[in-house]
């Protein structure tokens, strides 16, 4: 357990933008400084190093806690494999080295999903759960494993990686790995898109009917698919069940190895999730003791949270 009145900061860099903010006793305080990620990862450092003096002067931090995109190193001192949405040359900076160096507040880094997974755990949904796994759901599906209270790290820092399971041999999807049928390439909101223009590529012209009425389905997007569930529309209902079964099928693999306590859905499309409804389904399909599906409640400051509570854990 962290001591308390510890103060720590979380820093959440992702591909869309970087966040951070102060943390004590396991919850932020003051304001959150962020903004868009910038294309250049100089820029990228400067910001962070700009925004640790700011917050430095308010607050004197104790340590630091790094959530980023990207595998990071067993030692949790640096980003090993950058991710597409990152900028060039974004691997290659050394931010524990950089900061330490020139505040002298000991930092820790950590991957943005295992981070969510330690704040849903530790101040979240799954807290008391010391067998849990938390899934994001977004434009692509991330995973942090907790077992036994402890992170699952793998050998080399790089593991859980849960949205690279495969869910067929068929080679039907490319994946953002570079490699094919990913749970991802079907479960996030990228795969959702994909899904309803299959699936309405396959309707004759003239049997296209409601939303797909005039439409480019070449066009189609996720946010037409929620807005048409919405109204009822058959085509989005079924586009939206074909998702969901694609997303139960990661489940059932994840509850069938770890049997956990529970599985928390985060990111941007766990919000068009019925809980319930996939709560039933997958008691149905799992022998196993229970587990519970649940929703996420750190949110969009669960990298923040858990970047902060890993440097409390390892530093003081």
């Amino acid at each position: 357990m962290a001591p308390k009145n510890k103060i720590a900061l979380g820093i959440d860099i992702g591909g869309t933008k970087i966040s951070m903010a102060c943390v004590i006793d396991g919850e932020i305080t003051g304001s959150i400084l962020s903004r868009k990620t910038p294309c250049d990862s100089n820029e990228i450092l400067n910001y962070v190093l700009e925004g640790i003096e700011t917050l430095n002067y308010d607050f004197n931090i104790n340590v630091i806690g790094i959530a980023t995109a990207g595998a990071v190193n067993k030692e949790n001192t640096r980003v090993v494999g950058s991710t597409g949405n990152l900028p060039t040359g974004y691997s290659d900076i050394d931010f524990k080295e950089e900061i330490e160096n020139k505040f002298k507040i000991k930092t820790l880094v950590e991957n943005d999903a295992n981070a969510a997974a330690y704040a849903e755990f530790k101040a979240g949904a799954a807290i008391g759960h010391m067998n849990t796994i938390t899934v994001t759901l977004g434009t692509g599906v991330g995973g942090g494993i907790i077992v036994d209270g402890k992170l699952v790290r793998g050998k080399m820092g790089a593991g859980a990686e849960v949205g690279h399971m495969p869910l067929s041999w068929e080679k039907k999807r490319k994946c953002t790995c570079g490699d094919w049928d990913c749970w991802e390439a079907y479960a996030s909101g990228t795969g959702y898109r994909a899904t309803a223009r299959e699936m309405a590529a396959k309707i004759p012209l003239e049997l296209r009917t409601g939303i797909l009425t005039d439409k480019d389905i070449t066009q189609l997007t996720t946010h037409d698919i929620i807005a048409g569930l919405n109204q009822g529309d058959e085509f989005c209902r079924q586009v939206h069940d074909a998702w969901i079964e694609f997303v139960l099928m990661g489940l059932i693999s994840l509850t069938n190895i770890f049997d956990p306590d529970s599985i928390v859905l985060s990111g941007g499309m766990a919000k068009f999730v019925d809980f319930e409804d996939l709560n039933k389904r997958l008691d149905a399909r799992c022998h196993i003791a229970k587990t519970k599906i649940i929703h996420a409640k750190a949110e969009n400051n669960a990298g923040i949270l858990g970047g902060a509570m890993l440097a409390l854990e390892k530093f003081c």
